[in-house]
């Protein structure tokens, strides 16, 4: 390597330090071409379509399971028990937003549109547990035995009502077998008109 070709490196070297720093200077000078944002206090606007957190909306939530079975990675868990108008109660319902990639299935599939993605996109934790969403404060232990209770009310009240109208259809057929008129049969009509 000659003494032309060391020169030539440090020539460029100068230029290409000289148009890097002319580009630094104009955005540190130029006020209209700010590009740090003071991140806790100024925050990004989120744009329209963006998936953030998942959120699940339990009262218009049906448990039909679908964003369950769709789920290609099983962060959605949910428990639901029949109640006593034969609907599905949800006990719980949980997702793991560690493990979410954010794909948005589950929303499509959603066929009440109760889960929808949110803009939030903070979460730090150093703890996994606090990564899962409970959308349901109470335990799924005490719903469970509330509707049972509930299905086994309905279950004493239709009893009830079945032997009730038990009751009522003996004294119903006696009081209708009375107003009924009498038919003979063929035969004995026949024995009857035949001399002897």
């Amino acid at each position: 390597m000659g003494l032309k070709a060391y020169m030539n490196d440090i020539v460029e070297a100068v230029v290409t330090t000289a148009k890097g720093m002319r580009i630094t200077a104009r955005y540190g000078v130029d006020p209209k071409e700010e590009v740090t944002l003071q991140y806790p206090e100024e925050r990004w606007e989120i744009p329209e379509g963006y998936r953030g957190f998942l959120d699940n909306d339990v009262k218009k939530c049906t448990a039909c399971t679908m964003c369950v079975k769709v789920c290609p990675i099983d962060c959605i868990s949910l428990e639901s028990v029949r109640g006593a108008d034969k609907k599905m109660v949800l006990a719980s319902y949980d997702i793991n937003i560690g493990r979410c990639m954010y794909c948005g299935l589950c929303v499509e599939v959603c066929p009440p549109k109760s889960l929808k993605h949110t803009s939030g996109y903070e979460m730090a934790s150093v703890d996994r547990g606090e990564l899962i969403l409970h959308f349901i404060a109470e335990d799924a232990a005490e719903i469970k035995a509330r509707v049972a209770r509930q299905v086994a009310e309905a279950a004493a009240k239709e009893a009830e009502a079945k032997a009730a109208a038990e009751v009522v259809k003996p004294a119903d057929l006696s009081s209708v077998a009375a107003k009924a008129p009498v038919v003979e049969p063929k035969a004995a009509k026949e024995e009857e008109k035949k001399p002897e």
